[in-house]
């Protein structure tokens, strides 16, 4: 019996990758499980960023979700533009000083 995630990406053409327990018959590469470790480090230090610069998501005061979906964007769009900033002209927002490349 296919499973939800199978469904998903015949629907879709995506798939979805977690990572397995020890005790799972199926396993992943030792490659996979770094790659995805990897991936999952990023996005959880994104969120970590976000959530902890300006103002808290759980906390924002908006009146509708449209309101709300415009002030994550610019939260994101504040991040993008940060490590833009500090990849590519090596210029820390944060202090306004600039770092070596």
């Amino acid at each position: 019996m296919p499973t939800a995630g199978c469904a998903y990406a015949r629907r879709t053409g995506n798939r979805i990758w977690t990572l397995t327990r020890d005790n799972q018959h199926l396993q992943h590469s030792h490659a996979l499980k770094r790659f995805i470790s990897r991936v999952r480090q990023r996005v959880e230090g994104v969120f970590h960023e976000i959530q902890n610069t300006g103002r808290n998501p759980e906390r924002l005061l908006n009146k509708t979700v449209d309101g709300f979906c415009v002030h994550i964007a610019a939260k994101i769009a504040s991040h993008t533009l940060r490590l833009l900033l500090r990849r590519r002209f090596g210029i820390n927002v944060l202090t306004f000083q600039s770092q070596p490349l």
